[in-house]
């Protein structure tokens, strides 16, 4: 083995030891960015995690900063260019390829897609650049031989995130539930205060589904709000989230939506309520419906317990004046004072 050979092993096996020590997924995914692009020598590396339920890759670390603004075009890719035709899977190579036109926009022409393999299927892919020129064949040695010894690393980390997911997520429905949701709003207000970008609220509370528990029982009741859960998470976006709030009441968190997105986004989720029956196997069929209400940072509050307040009210205002609509909030009183008094 000459001494080239050796150093790179030993630097291989540092960087697969100190991503083996790391439990949390950003950590693991950041080492690994950062051990492609010092043993490959890129000036870029993106770590893309398949989401197999939304068919996209959704950004995990990359060597952008996640304050940066470049960040923002990046963080979902379908990438089926390069992992070819058919369901995802691990059996495709390393190759080199045209960038995607959102990388394209940050003067990434051309990418290396390393595959990550795990458990027989696709854990996401690495995507590696260098300004000036290709990989040398050296640098690719280095990739191949790196990737594998990372891939133990990231499975743990996904296993110890699957585990958190079973603490944040509420036990009867596909939601998250009211302790996870009561912290994420928070982070997300603030996110959305240091990079001046919007975030919007949805508040909705189901209509008529003590008609369900009184006719069929609390057990169909259940299973309705199981349904309901299916319907809402199909048609929001891999980063909005959707909670339980309580009882048959759901707020959906939309990262980076204005007002109109998250109208247009109420649209289809109560289309997508209102169209089709429930329990359409177990009982005749009830059609449900719920009332939404919507509020906005910055526009409406300013704060996440502002913003639940708002979208609250302008629920209540539908279910008072009709149900099965959406309702826009007001700007609250610290909102109106910040745009000096103006409605």
């Amino acid at each position: 083995m000459s001494p080239d050979r050796f150093e790179d092993d030993l630097r291989i096996a540092r960087a697969a030891l100190g991503a083996t020590r790391l439990l949390d997924l950003a950590a693991v995914s950041d080492a690994a960015v950062r051990a492609g692009m010092e043993l490959g020598h890129a000036t870029a590396a993106l770590l893309y995690l398949y989401d197999g339920e939304q068919d996209t890759f959704h950004l995990k670390a990359s060597h952008i900063p996640p304050d940066d603004p470049r960040r923002k075009g990046i963080v979902t890719l379908d990438l089926a260019e390069m992992r070819g035709p058919g369901p995802p899977s691990a059996s495709f190579t390393p190759m080199m390829a045209p960038a995607p036109e959102a990388l394209r926009r940050l003067a990434i022409e051309q990418v290396l897609a390393v595959p990550l393999p795990g458990a027989g299927a696709l854990l996401g892919m690495l995507l590696m650049a260098r300004e000036g020129g290709d990989f040398s064949q050296a640098d690719l040695d280095r990739i191949g031989r790196l990737v594998p010894e990372l891939i133990p690393a990231l499975l743990n980390a996904l296993l110890v995130e699957r585990y958190k997911e079973l603490i944040i997520k509420d036990d009867q429905t596909e939601s998250y539930n009211r302790r996870y949701f009561d912290r994420f709003l928070s982070e997300e207000v603030y996110r959305a205060h240091r990079y001046s970008t919007s975030l919007s609220l949805i508040f909705l509370d189901m209509d008529n589904l003590k008609e369900i528990n009184n006719r069929f029982g609390h057990a169909m009741g259940s299973k309705a709000l199981r349904e309901v859960s299916r319907r809402l998470v199909s048609e929001i976006r891999g980063s909005d989230k959707l909670f339980r709030y309580g009882g048959d009441e759901f707020c959906v968190v939309l990262p980076e939506t204005d007002l109109r997105g998250a109208c247009e986004l109420s649209e289809r989720l109560r289309v997508s309520l209102s169209s089709r029956s429930f329990l359409v196997d177990d009982t005749p069929g009830m059609a449900l419906t719920a009332s939404f209400g919507i509020a906005s940072y910055p526009d409406h509050a300013r704060t996440s317990l502002g913003l639940i307040k708002c979208a609250d009210k302008a629920m209540q205002k539908i279910k008072l004046s009709g149900k099965n609509s959406i309702g826009v909030s007001e700007a609250d009183e610290e909102t109106l004072e910040a745009m000096g008094g103006k409605r």
